[in-house]
């Protein structure tokens, strides 16, 4: 065999032998090459202008409004924008765990039913559909939201009550195509009620900050409780000592009312003053220290089946007046003429320093009026929802906040009570007039009279 044949007969074999080893290597399954992949690639997450949830019978939209993110679902009030940041960010990196064949007919037992094209009957094994969208309303991307998956406790847990059970460890999801994942993380802030997607800055004013509260309401004795300086108990003015004591805790329950306050929905704009009850309310006004004086008018309840109330808030600024000591202690702006001592350097550093102070002052005043009419101009405009445990302390009467003075030692001088006390003793005759005044008697046959009968009593 010449040599050119016996190379082309092994360059042959080699290709034989390498098309064999190809066409019998292990096959990589599809499923297994999409775990790790993202769920949704290249989703531009900057793009995103609208976010639509639907569930059953409810439809939730998000949509920014002249560059802030707003809930449509509520008048367009201001939504929680650091939610929606996280919860782009999360479809954005989601990720395939587990490739799930499911076919038509089980996708209700992953509540991976579509609520847009729902079966009558099915409400609970529906999912939650998400529609993210660009400024045109265009379509960026789908998904359905299933099920979470649910992973057993491990073996030897706490156990009876106080056991956890079964914890969240991933969620069902659908995509566009059809195809079912699961994935690593859990989706449930993306399911929330719409109350939980509205920005919840309100009101947060510390009882300490509060310098006096007054109350005012139609048929309603007023309240004002003030203090004359920072740490000093509340005082009810007009209050008497016959009246009884202060109710500190109920005092202590007004003060606190404004620490940490927020709200729970948002009431139509169209409803009228007349049916929320704020053509007739309870105003709450709070000043504090620094001169913001914080305003709620609260209105009627809901419904007859409900406490909670219609509230509006308004928040304005006013300097405090200083008191003749505070203002005696504030030195004057110094004279800095040319002809002035201080410009010869004969005033003191102290002067100075007042001056330095009052610029001071004057920059935080400005800072607290900007404060107070950045807040008032993003709450006054809305009607609130608060729930009636958070109403309840704007509600309470003057006269819950004094408590009645008890007799000592449970004493009593009523004098019907006397008297009723007194007639258990029959057969006694009437004490003498002179005795009833307090004053004593000398006659010897009342005295004698009064023994006999007492006499008479015992024995009988």
């Amino acid at each position: 065999m010449k040599t050119r044949n016996l190379v082309l007969l092994v360059i042959l074999a080699g290709a034989l032998i390498g098309w064999a080893a190809w066409t019998l290597r292990p096959q990589t399954k599809p499923e297994t090459a999409l775990i790790g992949t993202k769920v949704l690639p290249g989703l531009p997450i900057n793009r995103v202008n609208k976010i639509v949830l639907t569930t059953t019978g409810n439809t939730l939209t998000l949509a920014k409004v002249k560059g802030i993110w707003a809930v449509a679902s509520r008048f367009n009030y201001p939504a929680t924008f650091d939610k929606i940041a996280d919860g782009l960010l999360q479809l954005s990196a989601m990720k395939v765990g587990q490739v799930m064949t499911v076919s038509e007919s089980q996708k209700g037992a992953f509540k991976l039913l579509d609520p847009v094209a729902m079966t009558p009957g099915r409400q609970e094994q529906v999912g939650t559909r998400v529609e993210l969208r660009d400024e045109n309303d265009g379509l960026l991307a789908t998904l359905l939201i299933g099920k979470p998956f649910m992973r057993a406790s491990p073996d030897g847990g706490m156990q009876g009550p106080l056991a956890l059970g079964d914890y969240p460890d991933g969620q069902y999801v659908q995509t566009a195509d059809g195809r079912v994942f699961l994935v690593g993380q859990t989706l449930d802030r993306l399911t929330d009620d719409v109350k939980n997607w509205l920005a919840n800055e309100f009101v947060n004013v510390a009882a300490d900050d509060i310098q006096n509260i007054t109350v005012t309401a139609p048929d309603r004795a007023a309240i004002k409780l003030t203090r004359s300086k920072e740490g000093k108990p509340f005082t009810l003015e007009g209050m008497k000592d016959a009246e009884g004591t202060l109710d500190t805790a109920k005092v202590n329950q007004m003060s606190g009312a404004l620490n940490l306050l927020g709200f729970d929905d948002i009431a139509a704009p169209t409803l009228s003053p007349n049916e929320t009850g704020l053509d007739h309310p309870v105003v709450f006004e709070a000043k504090t220290w620094p001169g913001q004086i914080y305003t709620l008018r609260i209105g009627n309840t809901l419904t007859n089946d409900t406490f909670d109330r219609y509230v509006q808030v308004a928040v304005t600024w006013k300097a405090l007046t200083e008191s003749k000591a505070n203002v005696k202690d504030v030195a004057p702006e110094p004279d800095l003429s040319p002809s002035s001592t201080l410009a010869k350097g004969a005033a003191t550093t102290n002067a100075v320093d007042a001056a330095k102070a009052n610029r001071q002052k004057a920059d935080d005043s400005a800072k607290e009026a900007d404060k107070a009419k950045a807040l008032n101009d993003r709450l006054s405009a809305w009607t609130f929802i608060l729930e009636s445990y958070r109403a309840e302390p704007f509600l309470i009467k003057r006269a819950d906040l004094i408590k009645k003075t008890e007799p000592p030692g449970g004493q009593t001088t009523d004098p019907t009570t006397f008297k009723e006390l007194r007639g258990t003793d029959a057969g006694l005759p009437d004490v003498a007039p002179e005795a009833k005044a307090g004053g004593r008697t000398t006659d010897p046959a009342s005295l004698g009279e009064l023994r006999r009968a007492s006499n008479r009593h015992q024995t009988g």
